[in-house]
């Protein structure tokens, strides 16, 4: 998909370039949703459509991660391998004709974390018992914060695409939709205390995610802050 967008975005600025019609932007910036960079061109005087990339390196850490529910829970100690940044497509009003602007668009939160874990207690999830010895091995899975293009609104400051040539100062507020998903898997032994067969866990596993999907319901609205500089060509 970015690389799509990319291809897109660079054949409209060869277009552009070619009709001596619009002029465009480059930009660096840093914030809430990792580093990158924003593409920009004037559609009107006062409107920009823009495309920021940004990402971010996280070094692998162990986690503890609490599973179960509220009045049983176990602990599960996890390796996560994070990586974390955005795509966007948005559309920038400069409402004033200066450099204070609305944005609209859509964003998709490519944060994720990819886990192994052993689980160190027993556990109880809507009412169904899980042991340490019903596992063969680890738990695996993976956090994702966004699968799909989410809506975002937010404010901001900096020179337009269609402002004469220079550099100038960006600063961005707003705020996006999250659509975390969480995905567990696990191999049973069906010698185990309870008996599982492979089913029964993949099923009270499913409930897990269920469960830590809702907590992070709780996040859905991620606040953006970014800072950064512009050129316009």
């Amino acid at each position: 998909m970015r690389k799509i967008i990319g291809t897109g975005f660079f054949s409209l600025l060869l277009f552009v370039s070619n009709a001596n019609a619009l002029d465009f932007g480059v930009g660096v910036k840093a914030g809430t949703l990792g580093a990158g960079v924003d593409l920009s061109v004037a559609l009107t005087r006062t409107i920009n459509a823009r495309i920021a990339l940004t990402s971010v390196d996280i070094d692998s850490q162990s986690e503890r991660i609490t599973i179960g529910d509220e009045s049983n829970q176990g602990e599960l100690d996890a390796r996560l391998d994070a990586s974390y940044g955005a795509n966007a497509l948005l559309f920038d009003w400069y409402v004033f004709d200066g450099t204070f602007h609305l944005t609209a668009g859509m964003v998709k939160n490519n944060g994720r974390a990819d886990l192994t874990g052993t689980l160190l207690d027993d556990f109880v999830i809507d009412g169904q018992a899980v042991a340490t010895d019903d596992i063969n091995g680890n738990i695996g899975g993976s956090v994702s914060l966004g699968d799909s293009y989410q809506p975002y609104l937010g404010i901001g400051w900096g020179r337009k695409a269609s402002e004469d040539s220079g550099l100038s100062l960006s600063v961005e507020i707003g705020v996006a939709l999250l659509a975390p998903k969480v995905d567990l898997n696990a191999s049973v032994n069906t010698g185990g205390t309870n008996g599982l067969s492979q089913q029964e866990l993949d099923d009270r596993l499913n409930a897990a995610q269920r469960d830590a999907e809702a907590d992070l319901d709780e996040l859905e609205l991620f606040p953006v802050l970014s800072v950064g500089l512009n050129y316009a060509f």
